[in-house]
């Protein structure tokens, strides 16, 4: 049988070794753990919806808000009964004046214009957005002239 005699300066050297260890992964952990706050980092996004689907979100959801953001001669032209007219390249102006609790499904002539009027409204905070896909050329239900 052996026996280990253990000197101070050994002692003091396993120590500050076991010190060392335990402010590392201390330092470690608080530099790796998660430090975002999730109400902060919450980011909106919008939905693509087919003609069909926006039919039946219109039906069930009187108060959505339908936006077309065509030029006003098309609008002029015919639109989507209820339809409210705020063309693309003013969007963003007009933002203020849109309540951020509503539904919005937006519309263009073929779906282009409408993603990204649907893109700006869901990164300014609009929490419930759809664009229809295929835009007003594939609306095949009720129009008003």
């Amino acid at each position: 049988m052996r026996i280990y005699v253990f000197k101070k300066r050994n002692l003091y050297i396993l120590a500050a070794i076991l010190i060392v260890v335990i402010l590392g992964l201390i330092l470690l952990w608080q530099f790796t753990k998660d430090k975002t706050v999730s109400s902060l980092q919450l980011k909106y996004t919008y939905s693509q919806i087919l003609p069909e689907e926006a039919q039946l979100l219109m039906s069930n959801n009187p108060e959505v808000v339908i936006l077309d953001v065509r030029d006003k001669k098309d609008y002029d032209k015919g639109h989507i009964k209820d339809a409210i007219a705020i063309p693309y390249k003013n969007l963003r102006g007009q933002l203020d004046e849109l309540d951020y609790r509503n539904t919005y499904l937006i519309y263009c002539n073929t779906g282009k214009d409408s993603a990204k009027a649907s893109k700006i409204m869901a990164e300014s905070g609009y929490p419930r957005v759809f664009s229809l896909v295929g835009g007003y050329k594939k609306w095949p239900y009720e129009i008003k002239k």
